[in-house]
This record gives C-alpha cells, sequence and structure tokens, in this order.
C-alpha cells in the first residue's frame, strides 16, 4: 500500500521542482548536504542568523520552534501518508525572512532506516511548499542538527 502513495508523491514533487544547474552556485530547494560545497557556502553566508538568535538568544525558545518544525514534519508526513519512521538525519533548513523555506538540505545517517532518496527529495519537497510558517525575522535565517523520526519529545508549554 505504501507504493501508491509514495510514487504519487514522487510525481507530484517531480513535477513542481524547480530547475536547477549544479557549478553554478545554485542548488535544488531540496538538496543534499555536500553535493555542491560552493553553493552551499553561499547559502550559509546568505543566511546569517541561526534559530536561537532568532528566538531571542533564548534557548527554551529556540528548542520550542525547532520541536514545532520536527512536529509540522511528521504531520505532513502522516498527510502525504510517507512512512518516515525510522528516519535519522542531518538537516539545514534555510529560511526566508518571512519563515517559508528556502532550502533544506538533508543527509541520511548511516544508523538510518533505508529510504530512496529520490522519495526522500519529493517528501521534503512537497513538505517545503505544504509548511506554514510560524516564526519570522528581519533577516533570512537557517539551523542546521540532526533529527529523528518518530521524535518523542513534547515541547515545553
Amino acid at each position: 500500500m505504501r507504493l501508491i502513495p509514495t510514487t504519487i508523491l514522487f510525481v507530484l514533487a517531480l513535477a513542481s521542482a524547480p530547475t536547477f544547474v549544479f557549478g553554478q552556485n545554485q542548488l535544488p530547494v531540496v538538496f543534499l548536504l555536500g553535493q555542491d560545497e560552493a553553493a552551499y557556502e553561499k547559502l550559509s553566508v546568505e543566511h546569517p542568523r541561526n534559530l536561537l538568535v532568532i528566538s531571542g538568544n533564548d534557548t527554551g525558545k529556540a528548542l520550542n520552534n525547532w520541536l514545532e518544525f520536527i512536529k509540522a514534519i511528521q504531520e505532513h508526513a502522516e498527510t502525504v501518508k510517507f512512512d518516515i519512521n525510522g528516519l535519522k538525519v542531518f538537516l539545514h533548513v534555510f529560511w526566508n525572512e518571512d519563515g517559508s523555506i528556502r532550502h533544506i538540505g538533508y543527509f541520511v545517517k548511516p544508523d538510518s532506516r533505508n529510504f530512496k532518496p529520490e522519495e526522500l527529495r519529493a517528501f521534503f519537497g512537497t513538505f517545503t511548499r505544504a509548511y506554514k510558517p510560524k516564526f519570522t525575522s528581519d533577516k533570512k535565517f537557517s539551523h542546521y542538527t540532526s533529527a529523528n523520526f518518530p521524535t518523542l519529545i513534547e515541547r515545553k508549554q
């Protein structure tokens, strides 16, 4: 049963995926960390703030913001019927000032459940378009950390 929703997800993501050219300092919206270091470095410079700074240097608020983001990923997986459980990944998320996602870089950890790269790219691609911003900043910002799914930690109230 997983094949049908995943196939539909993949086709939808390809149909609406932006075009990109490697080697010209451009990255697709969803990219594998390490695939184009020059473009990645440029993107990092363009996003001078991190999640902690836009959370007022409040570690509790930054953690809650991150957990809200991870929760949104999990909810999206449930909505599109993509089984994300067992995914262990490094994520580098780049947001625009309005809180929309500009790019997601990812790298699957060796101890993660196996995922087809094209399915994971398609999933994160549909997520970036469906994501509703929860926080904003006067400058672009990013956050780099690891995530495991399902996330069992609840955010603090």
